[in-house]
C-alpha cells in the first residue's frame, strides 16, 4: 500500500465532527495547547484546523510518487514555515524514524520533551513489517508504538511537562487473516480472550486472504490487548474512545483500485503513580460494552455496533464521554 496520506470525505467527518470537539474541549476547559507529533500531509489540514490550540509541530513526510521524490517533503516544510508554528520535520515514515532513530536524510531523532498530542496514521497495514531500505523489511511496524511510549516515558521523567497526552491512532481495518487469526491466538489478555471466544463463533477469521473490512472487532481486539500491554510499562493510566469506522480513499494496485476501510482510535493518557500495583485502565469491559461507530458524510458519526458489543454505553460526544471519566484524572 502506499505509505503517505490522503483526505477522503469519510476522514473530514472524524477529524471535524470527532477529533476537534474533543481537542476543543480539552483546551477551552483546562486550557491544554499541543504539541503535534504525526501525519498532517502536505496540505496540513488537521493543523490548519487546530492552529490556534497548536505549540509546535514534529512532522513526517515520505517520498512522493514519481521521479521527484522529495516534492512532498519540500512542500510540507515550506507549508510549515507559512503556517507559522516552530517545526521539526522528518523525511521518512515515522515508523521507521523512531524505530532507526534517523530519517532518511540521516537526521537524528531524539525526543526531548513530551508530546501532548499525538496523531499516527497507518497508511500500511499495521500488522505488516518496516522496510529500513538498507537493510530491507525489519521490526513489525506496530512496535514503533511501544518505541514512542518508551520515549514519552523517558521525556516526562527527565524533562517534565505536561503528566497528560492525546493518543490518536488511525489503522487500515484490514489484516492478512493468517496472522491476525496467529496475534490473537496467543499472549492476550482475559477479557481480550473472552472477547474472542465470544465473537470467533458469529465471524470467524478467514484463514486464507485478507480481512479487508470485514473483522472490525478481531482488528479492534488486537489494538486493545497490544495497547493495555504497551501502557502498562510506562505505567500510563488510560481513557479509551470508541472506536470510529470510515472508509478511506481508494488505493491503486496493480490489480485495480482497492477499498480503505479505515479505523480511528483515540486514548487519552495520563502517567500515573508508579506505585499503583496495576494500571488503570477505563471503562473496564470496554471490548464488550463500548460501541464501535462509524463516519459517515452527511450524517456525521453514528453507532455501528460489531459483533460481540452490547452497547452497553452510549456516547453522545467525544467530550461527553471525557467529562464522564474526568474524576480519574489528576492533570497538571
Amino acid at each position: 500500500m502506499p505509505g503517505t496520506f490522503r483526505d477522503s470525505a469519510g476522514k473530514r467527518v472524524v477529524r471535524e465532527s470527532w477529533d476537534t470537539p474533543l481537542l476543543r474541549h480539552l483546551h477551552d476547559e483546562y486550557g491544554f495547547r499541543y504539541r503535534y507529533f504525526g501525519l498532517p500531509g502536505v496540505d496540513l489540514l488537521d493543523l490548519q484546523l487546530w492552529n490556534d490550540m497548536i505549540e509546535d509541530v514534529i512532522a513526517f513526510e515520505v517520498d512522493a510518487p514519481g521521479s521527484d521524490k522529495r516534492r512532498n517533503i519540500e512542500t510540507l516544510r515550506a507549508n510549515l514555515r507559512f503556517l507559522g508554528k516552530p517545526a521539526v520535520t522528518y523525511y521518512g515514515p515515522f515508523e521507521f524514524v523512531v524505530m532507526q532513530r534517523r530519517d532518511w536524510d540521516g537526521r537524528e531523532y531524539k525526543p526531548d520533551r513530551v508530546i501532548t498530542l499525538y496523531n499516527l496514521d497507518f497508511c500500511d497495514e499495521i500488522c505488516s513489517r518496516i522496510d529500513t531500505r538498507e537493510y530491507g523489511v525489519q521490526a513489525w511496524r506496530f512496535e514503533a508504538l511501544r518505541q514512542v511510549l518508551r520515549d514519552q516515558e523517558e521525556c516526562y521523567r527527565t524533562h517534565d511537562g505536561p503528566n497528560w497526552f492525546v493518543f490518536m491512532l488511525t489503522v487500515r481495518d484490514q489484516m492478512d487473516g493468517r496472522r491476525l487469526a496467529a496475534f490473537l491466538g496467543e499472549s492476550l489478555l482475559s477479557d481480550t480472550e473472552a472477547y474472542r471466544q465470544c465473537c470467533e463463533p458469529i465471524r470467524p477469521i478467514p484463514l486464507s486472504g485478507s480481512a479487508l473490512g470485514t473483522h472490525t472487532w478481531a482488528i479492534k481486539a488486537f489494538l486493545h490487548n497490544t495497547m493495555r500491554g504497551y501502557l502498562t510499562n510506562p505505567h500510563v493510566a488510560a481513557l479509551f474512545f470508541p472506536l470510529i469506522r470510515y472508509q478511506g480513499t481508494p488505493v491503486r494496485t496493480p490489480e485495480g483500485f482497492l477499498q480503505s476501510p479505515m479505523l480511528h482510535w483515540i486514548i487519552f493518557c495520563q502517567f500515573d503513580n508508579p506505585q499503583r500495583a496495576t494500571p488503570r485502565f477505563y471503562p473496564r469491559g470496554f471490548l464488550r460494552d463500548v460501541a464501535t461507530l462509524r463516519g459517515e458524510p452527511g450524517v456525521g458519526v453514528a453507532t455501528d455496533v460489531q459483533p460481540g458489543e452490547n452497547g452497553l454505553y452510549e456516547v453522545a460526544s467525544p467530550a461527553d464521554w471525557f467529562r464522564r471519566h474526568r474524576r480519574w484524572f489528576t492533570l497538571k
